[in-house]
């Protein structure tokens, strides 16, 4: 079998797990490893800076199933943790390649820039192992190859991110290329005990049936765990209604007849708080009760209701089983199939309305409730919505989204800044999708915006032609509802928003739009051009420094008497 260096073998496995496009920064310890990017065919996403990079790996990572990222030992890699953090709570694959010193400097206890001048090289290691499922530092070439299959395999395993550290003599020193042969496994295994499954098909079935009252939670675990195709078949085959979560928004037609609305505590619509909370038995699907995602810890579903599908995991009120809902959801779905379930929900109406009957009055200047909702007759099939932390994803809650969507925030590590930089590899990874995307759209606000800004220039030069929506309202509106309404601290320097696109990209096509009453808006999403995506786009938004949407205010509340406790 033919030998090949230790950086290809690294590069060829990155290729085989379907990525396309590498981010990050170059620096002088991974230069050479750089080299091997382009002669694997992969190409090359420089970015400003390494949190923009960690952000676009992310971003690569859940449209495309894996991102990748390298940066240089020390303050590289240390710029980008940021993102991985992100990755790591929220369940995103992303292979965080290091260019280390060589070993035999390392060895040596030599004073190298970029380390703290003590001789020693692993401190950063060690604090990425907290944020990676899996890490390695290739110090022997005779353990790389299976050292990186280990890390990707358990990547993979358990959809977190890993961390491989490549010094610069390890890259270029040679191994076996026969592991190639062998892929890396990119499903669970199946359950392996078949009667435990019928049991608990046969539990959840009987619950079911005894229980008049049944819904279907599909929650972000759901999403990020790659079930939610089997999830509405189960809604379909049951006929049960169904909800969302902020953190799942979307991944589900909202027009679908038995979808009834989005549930987060007490930041939910009032009916649809008291359907989900009066259920007698709630399938959970992918359940993950972050603080925003359960309006501040204000659910109050009795567990003992509770089933709950888990990626290692199932649950019934309080027992615990060992089977993965991947294996356990199709098994479910088969016995609804083969005898249909005999239950009053899956039989009768709706026991709420998904949004108010009525779209909130237009007025001349434009407000937070009326322009989410208007958005959600804006959105079409084929669009891929990336909203930022606080205004947007909130925001969003009180749009309509139609079928053959794609939507994602941060919904649990909240990085404000993380939509832009996260478009950045989304949008790569939708055109190299190729025509099931159509527009690709990123809503942040001014102060998010403000610490990634420099991610338009990657926007612009690899022309993935955005529409990038910035609300303007002058600060941090979050922290606004949670506490310091009126204070400094909240307020950010004023920038001139739509010349941002010339800035970062001169001489590459662009327009800009400022929309400051509800006539602009509706005047510029009935635009035909405007809708034709033909060249990157900015619309400044102007919004009321004081409002918010409801969902917002009602979660911000709760955060302020929470933090407050």
């Amino acid at each position: 079998m033919a030998s090949i260096v230790v950086g290809t073998y690294l590069m060829e496995r990155v290729k085989q797990l379907g990525v396309k496009s590498v981010f990050g920064v170059p620096g002088d310890f991974e230069l050479a490893l750089l080299d091997l990017v382009t002669k694997a065919e992969l190409s090359w996403k420089g970015n400003p800076n390494e949190l923009i990079g960690s952000y676009a790996a992310d971003g690569y990572g859940r449209i495309a199933g894996v991102g990748a990222l390298v940066t240089t030992f020390g303050p590289g890699e240390l710029s980008a943790l940021c993102g991985i953090a992100g990755g790591y709570c929220e369940f995103v694959p992303i292979i965080h390649i290091v260019g280390y010193p060589s070993v035999k400097a390392q060895k040596a206890g030599a004073i190298l820039h970029h380390s703290l001048g003590d001789g020693k090289y692993g401190m950063y290691h060690e604090m990425s192992k907290q944020i990676s499922c899996a890490t390695t530092v290739l110090m022997d070439s005779a353990t790389a190859a299976s050292e990186i299959d280990r890390c990707l395999s358990a990547m993979l395993f358990h959809r977190q991110p890993c961390y491989i550290g490549v010094p610069t003599d390890v890259c270029f020193e040679m191994v076996s290329s026969s592991g190639l042969q062998t892929p890396i496994a990119t499903s669970l295994p199946p359950n392996e005990d078949k009667a435990l499954e019928s049991k608990v098909v046969e539990e959840i079935r009987r619950r079911l049936e005894t229980h008049d009252s049944a819904i279907i939670i599909v929650d972000g675990g759901a999403v990020r765990h790659d079930v939610v195709q089997k999830a509405k078949e189960l809604i379909d085959t049951t006929n049960l209604p169904f909800f969302t979560t902020l953190m799942s928004k979307g991944c589900i037609s909202e027009r679908h007849p038995r979808y009834g609305g989005l549930y987060g505590g007490s930041a939910s619509k009032e009916d649809v708080k008291t359907a989900v909370e009066s259920a007698e038995c709630v399938l959970w699907i992918g359940n993950y009760p972050s603080d925003f995602n359960t309006g501040e810890f204000s659910e109050t579903v009795k567990p003992k209701v509770i089933i709950d599908f888990e990626r290692f995991w199932v649950s019934i009120g309080s027992e615990k089983f060992d089977l993965k809902m991947d294996y356990l959801l199709p098994k479910l779905i088969e016995s609804m199939k083969s005898k249909p379930l005999m239950n009053a929900s899956a039989k009768g109406g709706m026991p709420c309305e998904p949004r108010p009957r009525t779209d909130p009055p237009c007025s001349k200047h434009i407000s937070q409730e009326w322009f989410w909702t208007r958005c959600g007759h804006f959105f079409r099939a084929g669009d891929l919505v990336i909203t930022e932390t606080g205004t947007s994803a909130f925001g969003m809650a009180d749009a309509g989204l139609p079928g053959g969507i794609s939507l994602y925030n941060q919904t649990v590590f909240g990085s404000i800044g993380f939509a832009t930089g996260s478009a950045v590899g989304a949008f790569i990874a939708a055109r190299e999708a190729g025509v099931k995307y159509k527009r690709l759209l990123l809503f942040t606000g001014d102060g998010s915006l403000q610490l990634t800004i420099q991610a338009f220039a990657d926007l612009l030069r690899h022309d993935v032609k955005p529409i990038i929506f910035v609300i303007n309202n002058k600060g941090y509106t979050v922290e606004r509802m949670i506490h310091g309404m009126h204070e400094g601290y909240n307020d950010i320097p004023e920038w001139k928003y739509c010349e941002m696109l010339h800035v970062f990209g001169p001489g590459i096509e662009s327009k800009s739009h400022q929309v400051r009453t509800s006539e602009d808006v509706e005047r510029l999403f009935s635009d035909v051009a405007f809708n034709a995506c033909e060249t990157a786009q900015l619309v400044e938004i102007f919004m009321d420094p004081f409002d918010a949407p409801e969902a917002m205010k009602r979660t911000s509340a709760a955060v302020d008497r929470f933090n407050a406790a």
